[in-house]
This record gives C-alpha cells, structure tokens and sequence, in this order.
C-alpha cells in the first residue's frame, strides 16, 4: 500500500522534471485543484455538531422520529 508521504514524494520528483515553460500551466492546474479542497470544509462544517448531544434528546431525534412526525401531522386545510 502506498502512502501519502510516499505520492506526494512521486509527484515532487515529477514536478522537478517538468520543463520551465510548463511551470504557468501546473500552477493553473494546481490552482484548480486548490479551490475545490477550500469548498470541501464548508460542506463538513457541522461534521461532529452532535458529539456531544444528551442521549434522550438523540433518541427522541432519531428513534422516535415517526412516531413524533406521525403525531404533529397536519393536514390541508384543517
């Protein structure tokens, strides 16, 4: 199994060889790359938010969840 350290390690050999003329489009390439990984935080931001939840409160979100729904139903028009 290779690890990161040792792609990472690849692709600097790589980027060394890479002619000086190519340097402006790696640079875009990377740039690309670089912006999708700033928005991937965002979509994780509340990941861990209910760590720490009381456990009735978490049973009464999830175990309970039909039954709560069922009973606080309303209809159209009532």
């Amino acid at each position: 199994m290779v690890t990161d350290t040792q792609i990472r390690n690849q692709i600097l050999r790589k980027i060394n060889r890479i002619p000086t003329d190519k340097l402006k489009e790696l640079d875009d390439f990377v740039s690309k790359l670089d912006q999708g990984i700033i928005q991937q935080p965002k979509a994780l931001s509340f990941a861990g938010a209910w760590s720490d939840i009381d456990d009735t409160v978490f049973n009464d979100l999830t175990n309970d969840l039909i039954s709560n729904r069922q009973r606080n139903r309303r209809r159209i028009g009532e």
